[in-house]
């Protein structure tokens, strides 16, 4: 504001210098007056020009300033978004594994059987539980307790497909959902070449037992209390054999059916 003001009142004094001599000389010698008439109106287009010209650069200022304000907003929005987001995946992830927690599981797992019911299509689920992981991770410590647990998730996820997803719920128990599919003999089969592949690396042996149900027919209404009853006991028929190994069961109770890998 105190460089506007000086400029305001440079403008009033080449007015005042150019337009009162003028006067003046109209007054006394009319002939001079209205030359130098000219000239002082020569002196108040410049000072307009002048004036004109800082008005044109005090509003490309202020635009200059509301541009970098708009774009500092930008940013803070931008940035609050992915905190926002980051806070979200926090809550709905397990930090160790970085699958599904528990909850998010779920309420996800709840939302496909609704959908998949509405569309006809049947499903899958799978509950993994790692052999030996206790000893392990008693052999091991926590660190290596956490890298088994690690290991099978990134083997879990590595064998579904990108509409299917990957949970931990709990311990060393894992939850798999396949969408659309009426065999999980594929995927259960991608786990095991996962795990054994893992070992041809130099890791230490890892293996797993895998409850598998097939949900032939959701739109009639399914129980999760129901359905992680008929996947434990499948799970149960094939834990603590020395893993690789996996009992498909339907949610109508068809015959469990046992397969391995070569």
């Amino acid at each position: 504001m105190e460089a506007e003001t000086k400029a305001v009142l440079k403008i009033v004094a080449l007015i005042t210098v150019g337009l009162v001599p003028a006067l003046v000389e109209l007054v006394v010698a009319p002939s001079r007056g209205v030359a130098i008439a000219s000239v002082g109106s020569a002196l108040m287009a410049i000072a307009f020009v002048l004036w004109m010209q800082r008005l044109v650069l005090t509003a490309h200022q202020q635009n200059l300033v509301l541009t970098s304000m708009r774009g500092d907003l930008a940013i803070a929005q931008e940035t609050s978004h992915n905190q926002a987001r980051e806070l979200r995946d926090a809550r709905m992830h397990d930090a160790t594994t970085g699958a599904l927690n528990r909850g998010a599981f779920l309420r996800r797992l709840e939302e496909t059987i609704a959908r998949d019911g509405r569309m006809g299509k049947s499903l899958s689920f799978l509950l993994v539980d790692i052999e030996g992981f206790k000893a392990a991770n008693v052999e091991r410590g926590r660190l290596g307790g956490d890298a088994i647990l690690q290991r099978v998730s990134h083997a879990l996820a590595d064998a579904t497909r990108g509409t299917d997803w990957v949970g931990r719920l709990g311990g060393d128990e894992f939850g798999v959902v396949l969408n659309e599919c009426n065999d999980p003999g594929p995927a259960v089969n991608r786990i095991f070449s996962n795990l054994h592949g893992s070992e041809a690396t130099g890791d230490q042996t890892v293996r797993v037992a895998i409850g598998a149900v097939l949900i032939d027919d959701p739109a009639s209404g399914v129980e999760l209390s129901e359905l992680f009853r008929v996947a434990e006991g499948a799970l149960a028929s094939v834990r603590g054999t020395g893993g690789n190994l996996c009992a498909r069961r339907s949610l109508r109770g068809a015959a469990d059916r046992r397969s391995a890998t070569a």
